[in-house]
């Protein structure tokens, strides 16, 4: 589920994303300054595993100029090295730190935040 609102005019192309084990919220803002949010859920698979859960969450996430990934460490982690994999940019991850569950409120202040600076 993809959603819009508006934020401030000049923005850096920017994602933050809060990530565990069933779910991911991805924030990110779009070129004319909309925050658009989605959810990335595991899929179920054999033995209960998605193979491909980190690489939807990075797709959802996309070719940002700067990345801040929050959750428990584990799946914070292997998403961190799953977006270095695929984009081999480990320098745009900015703040990967643990977090409590974040709601759409907190990521997009946090979005706002990391695209303005």
């Amino acid at each position: 589920m993809l959603t819009a609102t508006t934020a401030s005019a000049r923005t850096r192309p920017s994602a933050v994303v809060w990530i565990d084990a069933a779910h991911a919220y991805v924030a990110t803002n779009s070129v004319n300054g909309d925050l658009l949010f989605a959810e990335v859920q595991p899929r179920l698979g054999v033995a209960g595993y998605d193979g491909t859960y980190l690489a939807r969450v990075v797709d959802a996430i996309g070719d940002r100029e700067r990345v801040a990934i929050l959750g428990p460490d584990t799946q914070r982690l292997a998403l961190e090295r799953e977006y270095v994999l695929i984009f081999r940019r480990p320098e745009r991850l900015v703040d990967v730190e643990p977090s409590v569950e974040a709601d759409r409120i907190e990521i997009a202040e946090r979005l706002r935040t990391l695209a303005s600076t």
